[in-house]
């Protein structure tokens, strides 16, 4: 009786082992999960200028975060969604972000954009001076008339459709590019008609205007 234990102790010992090695052997050959995409991140990058996406997220998907807004938009650069969830995040979008369809932008083209948000290498990084001057940016704000569409505050108008612009819900790289490139009737700013310099300046005043009142604050809004 004693023997017969002993070779079904052996026995069993030798089954765990080979279960143990058939499970190292899964393990070892399964391919591993690769935490960069596959895409093309240089494909990405032109996709993501083409989309305009830098004129509120920034040319490095920088977002508001760069300013300690958490208001506006959102950073997507080395976002942690998977790509799955980055592609529903753009067909479907929350928040003010218009809807990308499929007729607008392809699952492999959003495949690489998502790896150029992901290689930090690739993201052209356009960064706020710390010499700008808000005081010099209001001259300058005045002397080109920006005034005359978006207000003396950067508020905004109706009658002149000027959207508010003071205090900014864009990143600085997404300020700069949107004025080169603007969507709309705007008419584009080139760097010989207003220097990067120049822009940075009218960037920190309209910092620093205030945040208008929350709605909920307004008694003729709330009877």
């Amino acid at each position: 009786m004693t023997m017969n234990m002993n070779h079904l102790v052996g026995f069993t010992g030798k089954v765990l082992l080979i279960a143990q090695l058939a499970i190292v052997a899964v393990v070892a050959l399964a391919p591993s999960a690769d935490p960069h995409p596959a895409g093309d991140a240089q494909n990405g990058r032109k996709v993501f200028e083409k989309l305009g996406c830098f004129r509120c997220h920034g040319g490095a998907g920088e977002g508001m975060a760069a300013a300690g807004n958490v208001t506006g938009p959102p950073k997507i650069a080395a976002t942690h969604l998977s790509l799955q969830d980055f592609v529903q995040s753009v067909r479907k979008p929350k928040g003010q972000m218009p809807p990308f369809d499929a007729k607008q932008v392809s699952d492999g083209e959003l495949s690489d954009v998502y790896a150029f948000l992901q290689s930090g290498a690739l993201q052209a990084k356009v960064e706020l001076p710390s010499s700008a001057s808000p005081q010099n940016g209001q001259r300058l704000y005045t002397a080109f008339g920006c005034y005359e569409c978006h207000g003396y505050q950067g508020q905004g108008s109706v009658q002149t459709g000027g959207s508010r612009i003071g205090p900014p819900q864009i990143p600085y790289s997404g300020f700069v590019a949107y004025l080169r490139q603007p969507a709309g009737q705007m008419p584009p700013y080139t760097p010989k008609a207003v220097t990067d310099a120049q822009l940075a300046d009218i960037y920190v005043f309209l910092q620093s205007r205030q945040q208008p009142a929350p709605s909920k604050s307004i008694p003729l809004l709330n009877p």
